[in-house]
């Protein structure tokens, strides 16, 4: 048999039509690693910088003590591409200030937050925004995962950490 050679049109063709799934199995994938982005103070009210990217997917985002004003992040917009998208918020400090996570447009973020005493304090509904009040610790955090592209009901509040005593007085739902 000779060499065949094979065009770069055909190349991509054939690459784009690769089934984009890995079956495990049970395999235990090893030397995986999230991102981690240092958000920095904005030192004042408005965004602490630009909105998420659905790139960024993933990522574990640290927030720092916050000196002055209320600072915000927006999410990215519901769309098929931001469906599955996952950000982690943690706190490293006490904020000081608060700190926000916004849908983008009226997008909405499924949530509840727990009291402290195996309960919650309110029923899960979708809200504006979550975040951090001025009041929160080292170690409070939230994730949030884009779960439909239905503003209703787009993003998903999981793994709510409040680092108060009791549970309360950290997370911030509007």
């Amino acid at each position: 048999m000779g060499s065949k050679r094979l065009g770069l049109a055909r190349l991509e063709a054939l690459m784009e039509n690769l089934k984009r799934e890995l079956a495990m199995a049970g395999a235990t994938w090893k030397g995986a690693r999230r991102p981690v982005v240092n958000l920095t103070d904005a030192a004042g009210a408005g965004a602490i910088r630009s909105a998420i990217t659905v790139a960024e997917s993933g990522t574990i985002f640290t927030v720092p003590e916050l000196t002055s004003g209320a600072q915000t992040i927006t999410l990215p917009a519901l769309s098929a591409d931001s469906v599955g998208c996952t950000y982690t918020f943690v706190m490293l400090d006490t904020a000081d200030q608060v700190f926000t996570v916004l849908g983008a447009d009226s997008d909405k973020i499924l949530a509840v937050k727990p009291k402290g005493d195996g309960d919650n304090t309110a029923i899960s509904q979708g809200y504006d925004s979550i975040g951090f009040k001025a009041a929160a610790v080292v170690g409070s955090s939230f994730t949030v995962t884009c779960i439909t592209t239905t503003a209703g009901t787009g993003w998903l509040a999981t793994d709510v950490i409040d680092g108060l005593a009791a549970n309360v007085g950290s997370i911030d739902l509007a």
